[in-house]
């Protein structure tokens, strides 16, 4: 089966570790799509909850070519033309067009729990309003992290947990995820719409200034239901 990656043409940590996994799982045949990252960030966090790239890798073509696998810089994804069985997986990408999406079973693994949590920095909306901590793989369609679920599972909270070692498990359970989708995703999917929920946009700094004090509370409360 071949499997596409698409992603940004720098260096990309989610980029890094997803192909680690895919070699180490097995996979030969996979193709790398490169494409140029539009905007500069420009926006800090009051806490990062996502690891960056410390590794001295200096180009994604490189990194494929010593993976052995192809890479392809393309300036749209229209210019994509595989077999229509192939599994596309999401690392970076902007805005897909609607023909790419229906073609393609184009697979994201969302760092949130669909529908309760949707959008930008979600594991930050769900300790800020109580939802559920997980991770969801889903088949990318009309609406924004949402539509057929593969896959969905909770990330515990632990006793001595921080807030950073929880969200360096929720990523990390994001890669394995994503990885596992490519057998995953010909089971029989459930349809989750996301109509009547939010999809958040990033977390303002007088909203995130609460953050680990939320979270102290629904650890509290998880430690507490667990013991129950």
């Amino acid at each position: 089966m071949l499997i596409g990656v698409l992603t940004y043409n720098i260096p990309h940590r989610k980029t890094y570790d997803t192909l680690c996994l895919l070699k180490a799982r097995g996979y030969k045949d996979v193709i790398v799509f490169g494409t140029s990252l539009h905007y500069k960030k420009r926006f800090k966090p009051l806490y990062e909850h996502r690891p960056q790239l410390i590794n001295q890798i200096f180009s994604i073509e490189e990194f494929c070519k010593n993976l052995n696998y192809k890479y392809k810089l393309i300036d749209s994804f229209l210019e994509i033309d595989l077999k229509e069985d192939t599994r596309i997986l999401v690392c970076g990408a902007g805005l897909l067009p609607d023909s790419f999406v229906k073609k393609y079973k184009v697979i994201n693994s969302h760092p949130g729990y669909i529908p309760e949590v949707r959008g930008l920095d979600s594991l930050k909306w769900a300790i800020i309003l109580k939802k559920k901590i997980g991770v969801t793989t889903h088949l990318i369609g009309d609406e924004v992290d949402a539509g057929y679920i593969i896959e969905q599972k909770e990330v515990p909270i632990y006793e001595n947990d921080t807030f950073h070692a929880l969200s360096q498990r929720v990523y990390e359970t994001e890669i394995c995820m994503l990885v596992d989708a490519i057998e995953k995703s010909d089971g029989n999917l459930i349809y989750k719409s996301g109509e009547n929920t939010e999809v958040h946009t990033r977390m303002q700094k007088e909203i995130e200034v609460e953050l680990l004090q939320k979270f102290e509370e629904i650890k509290i409360k998880s430690i507490g239901e667990r013991n129950d």
